[in-house]
This record gives structure tokens, sequence and C-alpha cells, in this order.
């Protein structure tokens, strides 16, 4: 990103993945192990700005602690991987999620009543066929 500002959902940003997003959790959902033995834990996070939603996918415990339902939070250096034709925003160790801090002087992210069409336009319920040459 060449400027200091945030990207929406619906601008290149999921194409570049280098600018950071101000989101609010609409949602967590726990996703339950592919297999009975693993100990990995994962959860899929429905985050929204006021121009569309996407799911995100918490692998790390620090993840887990910092996305809860309702909470504000900025995500950096964020990508996109497709799950079953699905998108889904990830976030590895070259990336960062923090909960949004208004002192910062950022434009904070979208209250409830905001969200309404956000949810509808969730990039993450559009199933995707991969195409090759």
């Amino acid at each position: 990103c060449t400027n200091v500002g945030f990207r929406s959902f619906a601008s290149s940003f999921f194409s570049t993945g280098s600018c950071p997003s101000i989101v609010k959790v609409v949602k967590v959902t726990s996703v339950p192990p592919a297999r009975p033995e693993s100990k990995s834990k994962i959860s899929e996070a429905t985050i929204a700005d006021k121009t569309g939603s996407l799911i995100l996918t918490c692998r790390t415990e620090e993840q887990h602690e910092t996305v809860k339902e309702g909470a504000d939070l900025i995500i950096r250096n964020a990508f996109i991987r497709m799950y079953k034709g699905y998108m889904r925003l990830n976030v590895d160790k070259w990336g960062l999620i923090e909960v949004y801090d208004k002192k910062w002087g950022y434009d904070p992210a979208p209250v409830e009543n905001e969200l309404d069409t956000a949810k509808e336009n969730n990039k993450s319920n559009i199933e995707y066929e991969e195409v090759t040459n």
C-alpha cells in the first residue's frame, strides 16, 4: 500500500494483500477437527466493514484470544486462501490482528446498524471454480 490509509473489502485489498483493514467481528464459530486425533483448534469469524464481509480463519491461540464477537480489529498483511472453492482470509506469521484503539486516530469499524448490507455481501459465500488452460 502506497499510502497510510486503510482499504475496504470492495477495493483491491484482496488482490494485493498489502493494505490493512479495520473491521468488526460479526460472528465466531468453532470448526470441528478434520481428524478426531487432531489437537489443532480452528475457528472461523465473519468480519465486516461497510462494503462487505468475509470469513477469517483463526489458527493460533493469539488469534483466538483477539478475535471475539463484536470486537473492532485492524488486520494487516492478510491474504486470501481458497478452501473448497470459497475464499477465506488468513493471517500468518507475517501478518497481524490487533484490537482497534480509537487513540490511533483512524476511522472506526462500522457500528451494528451499518453492517446490514455488508453481511449480505459476504465474499466468502461465493463459490469459485478453478479454471485451467
